[in-house]
């Protein structure tokens, strides 16, 4: 009863707080305003920088072409990604002088068409830093394009004949049963549906975990936890925070999962699914009472909130993982590593909830999964709760970790 009474306690004095309020309505505000910032300034071209490179052309031939074909290709874009400038010579006569050059910085580096081209395609690149690989792709492209039409007028084959060769292809997608052709907008929101509800898994679980670690710094720190523990035992206020700080996580996100479904409402898309629903509500509570254990138990061995932010880093570097291997999930849901990843229980409820929302994963795995999450959750809290008794009302000692482990051997 004392368990509950604490966790209604934390649950409301946290929710009424502005910084909740801020946070969970200001957090995807914010990052929709950064994902329209960013993806307008990549369509537009602000904050990039044109490059200069040179060319060598021994060829006399090529680099003519090739300047014409970027022409063509940066028309429609303001600032273009670089600008080139072509001197056709040999290498040994021109290499000194690009030298000084790219070394005085007016250059970003430049490029060798050999003599030898057409039967030997060598490209070299010279250049101060490995800035300009974005650059040398697109040259590489344009040349290889330029060398192909080359050689098959070497053939003798009519301009006729190259533009029957030489096309794109249209790639139309459409559901299983269906005749209507899909949006290109739909498939870049389901592609992108997987991160986010991943993204948000994470965002509810940590954003408990650190409160909860911040909660028990606190009244550690202001003696509080001395009068606490004279009316409710150790495994009532431990129970107390966790339950009460994972009410919030689940209420920021009933928040986000709302938000999501009138969104793809909307949109007309099928994003948020019960089955979806489900199941992320059910990692999510298996992931944050891992979490909590491993969060209350830092809590209770350190002084401040610095040496134990210090501490559970390397927890929070594992815990990252999955946000950056993404798209290789999404692209690659059943392959060996993400199978394998999707059983290690810091990271199972994110990466599972990707493989979910991707569609690529099996009852059998998830059950599973579950299974280990629950043997896990167990154990985190078991161990918690030992250290949480015995490093609570320690002050001012510095703990060892063979210290650690004898409290949790006990």
């Amino acid at each position: 009863m004392n368990a509950w009474k604490i966790a209604w306690f934390e649950y409301r004095r946290r929710i009424r707080s502005k910084w909740f309020i801020i946070g969970t309505f200001g957090m995807p505000i914010l990052i929709l305003l950064i994902s329209l910032g960013t993806g307008y300034m990549a369509g537009t071209g602000a904050g990039i920088e044109t490059k200069n490179f040179g060319l060598i052309d021994e060829t006399g031939f090529y680099g003519r072409q090739l300047s014409l074909a970027l022409d063509q290709r940066f028309a429609d874009k303001e600032t273009p990604p670089f600008n080139l400038a072509v001197s056709n010579g040999s290498f040994e006569s021109l290499q000194t002088q690009f030298d000084v050059l790219v070394t005085d910085k007016t250059l970003d580096g430049y490029f060798v068409i050999p003599a030898d081209f057409f039967s030997n395609p060598l490209l070299r690149n010279y250049s101060r830093s490995s800035s300009s690989m974005r650059s040398t792709d697109i040259i590489e492209s344009e040349l290889k394009e330029l060398l192909i039409k080359e050689k098959a007028r070497s053939l003798k084959l009519s301009d006729e004949v190259l533009d029957e060769i030489f096309f794109d292809v249209d790639v139309s997608h459409f559901d299983l049963g269906s005749s209507e052709e899909r949006e290109t907008e739909e498939l870049i929101a389901e592609y992108i549906a997987p991160f986010v509800f991943m993204f948000l898994l994470f965002l509810g679980i940590f954003t408990g975990g650190q409160l909860l670690l911040r909660a028990v710094l606190e009244e550690r720190s202001s003696r509080v936890i001395e009068v606490l523990l004279s009316t409710v035992s150790y495994n009532e206020l431990m129970a107390g925070k966790i339950l009460g700080l994972g009410m919030l996580g689940l209420t920021q996100s009933t928040i986000y999962l709302i938000g999501t479904f009138f969104a793809g409402n909307y949109y007309d898309l099928s994003l948020l699914t019960p089955t979806i629903g489900l199941l992320y509500f059910t990692y999510f509570i298996l992931g944050y009472l891992l979490y909590a254990g491993i969060y209350i138990g830092v809590g209770a061995l350190f002084d401040s909130e610095q040496e134990a932010q210090q501490a559970i880093q390397i927890i929070t570097f594992i815990a990252i993982i999955p946000m950056v291997l993404w798209t290789m999930v999404i692209e690659n849901p059943n392959s060996t590593l993400v199978n394998v990843l999707s059983y290690i229980p810091l990271v199972t409820p994110f990466f599972m909830m990707i493989k979910i929302a991707v569609g690529e994963t099996t009852i059998f795995q998830i059950l599973t999964t579950i299974i280990i999450m629950i043997i896990s959750v167990f154990g985190s809290i078991r161990l918690a709760a030992k250290v949480f008794r015995t490093g609570i009302l320690l002050y001012g000692k510095r703990i060892t970790l063979p210290e650690i482990y004898r409290w949790m051997k006990a």
